[in-house]
């Protein structure tokens, strides 16, 4: 599902021709305390601008897990009762936010809220939440092994469309964290600022793929005016620049949190795959051990869903939960 969300009113929603004939995941709206959001396509859809750059994800999860609920409930055919174990990521800066997210999810569960099929009731019967990056630490310590990671000082770096965050294990314990708004978010709009007409939805995709490639042509569908190599070049400019500006901001970012005796490094979040981002932290890493996405593995299922190493902290606290959850019911058992 897309991660669009967007708060809307009834009569917008009661306009949208051809909805109920949309896939179950493309139609998803959810009402939380007498307010309406349009989760995921639906939400892409219904609003011309809606990158949440800046919205906390602690406060954006609600309608969002809700909206998951939804649609497995109805895929699965469960009851609107379904009982849910919930493990979920937040930026490191917003960790401290996981109690109280806790707490307003079971308030909501616990009202209802209403759906396309009717009020949905779920109960929470788990819930963990954890800093963006505990997934993948945790198939590193499982790869190398307790004794090894405990005697190390092991840096995490998650580099996604919005946010960069650090996560520094001294001995196995969680040292200190840092989260700031260096993803790939933010050269875009740098690229913004210096070109008229572009806009960040415009530009993210096709820079995206000209970053992956080296080939002109996905910018362009960038093109508005009628000089379109004076344009092309123009665009490629900005994108240099930004580029150079993010790894001079970037830089400076490492230098100020990590500690100096960091031995190990593991990259991920998928803007750490972009060529020109990956190439100048390997550089920057030089001296340390350095594991992308510490080597995790998808079943050929997940592989096909095309979402590359972005989904490899989220499979990772997945494989967790599921261990978490068998742990527990072989204690029942016994």
């Amino acid at each position: 599902m897309e991660p669009s969300l967007a708060e809307v009113p009834l009569s917008i929603l009661n306009n949208v021709m051809g909805l109920e004939n949309a896939n179950l995941e493309d139609k998803v709206w959810i009402e939380v305390e007498d307010k309406i959001y349009a989760v995921g396509y639906l939400a892409k859809v219904l609003t011309v601008s809606n990158p949440q750059l800046t919205a906390l994800k602690s406060i954006t999860a609600i309608p969002k897990i809700l909206g998951v609920i939804w649609v497995l409930k109805e895929k699965l055919k469960l009851s609107n009762e379904v009982k849910v174990n919930l493990s979920c990521l937040l930026p490191p800066g917003e960790i401290k936010d996981r109690e109280k997210l806790k707490v307003e999810l079971k308030q909501v569960f616990s009202e209802g809220v209403n759906t396309p099929t009717g009020k949905l009731m779920p109960k929470l019967n788990y819930f963990n939440c954890l800093a963006e990056g505990s997934g993948i630490y945790m198939l590193h310590r499982a790869k190398k092994g307790k004794n090894l990671i405990n005697v190390s000082v092991v840096g995490v770096m998650m580099l996604g469309y919005r946010n960069a965050s650090v996560m520094v294990f001294r001995r196995g314990i969680i040292n200190e964290y840092q989260t700031n708004e260096l993803g790939f978010a933010h050269l875009i709009k740098s690229m913004v600022k210096q070109l008229s007409g572009q806009t960040i939805e415009r530009l993210t995709q096709p820079i995206v793929r000209y970053r992956e490639t080296g080939s002109e042509v996905p910018l362009h569908s960038l093109l508005l005016s009628d000089n379109k190599s004076g344009e092309l070049e123009e665009i490629k400019k900005a994108s240099k620049v930004s580029q150079e500006g993010y790894e001079y901001e970037l830089s400076n970012w490492l230098n100020e949190v990590l500690p100096s005796d960091l031995e190990e490094v593991i990259l991920a979040g998928g803007t750490s795959d972009d060529p020109l981002i990956k190439a100048k932290l390997l550089d920057y890493f030089s001296d340390k051990k350095v594991y992308l996405h510490a080597q995790v593995e998808f079943p050929s299922d997940v592989e096909a869903l095309g979402l590359g190493n972005r989904f490899g902290d989220v499979w990772c606290l997945w494989e967790f939960l599921n261990f978490q959850l068998s742990q527990q019911k072989k204690r029942k058992i016994a």
